[in-house]
């Protein structure tokens, strides 16, 4: 398992299995660990909002406890249990876990804290500072200048599924698909009298699709199957499942907006070349 996506990608409220981890896997992820042969999440490579810059972030001793002081309660107070390590955890309570901006002047305000706690032999991530929604505007920022609204929907997609609420986030991915991108190039086509009223009445919508294929981003109509996702996910899809999914789709939305990007700076690009050539006597 990939401990550092626990922190950085999966939102509130996941659950993960304890026995998914071994017991040094599972001590990493709640407790600083100082040593560095045995230590798996000394940094964490992320964003830090006021610094506005990529960064490593450092892991800091000033949690609730650290890993070898938590070594040795457990041999002290379960040595010879079966379920030692599950039941002092439970009893703990909540986990905290601090890194820090490495960069000069950085202070507190710079540093990103994950709370964890154990329940019925489940871990789960309760809280987080700065929010995933937070750490993700820098990444979509791009977006805001080529529309505005697709900025404004992938936004709050990724804010509702920072706080677990997987369905609602897949609302807003199916709008930017519908709205912002295939329903734009049909009304476009429906204007020049390439199709008709009937067409778009009669047709779902994989087959609206298919009728604006040869405009849309090749990667959408490759994998039409993102928007039957995106449906499965609001009408029958648990909260859980559709966040595990989140990431998978995001990223779909992402590529197929890079590639529209890419497709308008090419004929803008395009544009102005053939106009300097058409200058030139």
């Amino acid at each position: 398992m990939d401990l550092h996506k626990i922190f950085l990608d999966d939102s509130l409220y996941t659950e993960y299995d304890i026995n998914s981890f071994t017991e040094e896997e599972l001590l990493n992820i709640l407790f600083h660990n100082e040593s560095s042969t045995v230590n798996k999440i000394k940094t964490l490579d992320s964003y830090c909002p006021i610094c506005e810059k990529e960064t490593t972030l450092i892991s800091s001793d000033i949690t609730t406890s650290n890993f070898r002081e938590v070594l040795l309660q457990i041999n002290e107070r379960y040595i010879g249990s079966e379920s030692n390590l599950n039941t002092f955890l439970e009893e703990c309570g909540t986990f905290e876990r601090i890194f820090k901006c490495p960069r000069p002047n950085s202070n507190s305000t710079h540093s990103h804290i994950y709370i964890f706690r154990i329940k019925n032999s489940k871990l789960i991530k309760i809280g987080q500072s700065p929010s995933l929604a937070d750490l993700a505007k820098k990444e979509i920022e791009k977006y805001r200048a080529f529309n505005e609204n697709i900025y404004k929907e992938l936004n709050r997609a990724i804010g509702l599924s920072s706080y677990g609420i997987g369905v609602g986030s897949f609302v807003y991915l199916r709008r930017i698909i519908e709205k912002h991108i295939v329903s734009p190039i049909l009304q476009d086509l429906l204007e020049k009298g390439d199709i008709t009223e009937d067409d778009l009445f009669q047709s779902d919508f994989k087959k609206k699709i298919d009728l604006a294929k040869n405009y849309l981003p090749e990667f959408l109509i490759e994998n039409k199957k993102i928007y039957s996702i995106l449906s499965k996910g609001i009408h029958q899809l648990e909260e859980k499942e559709c966040n595990y999914l989140f990431p998978i789709l995001k990223t779909s939305i992402e590529i197929i907006l890079d590639e529209k990007i890419e497709k308008q700076k090419r004929e803008l690009k395009n544009k102005l070349i053939a106009q300097q050539l058409n200058n030139f006597k």
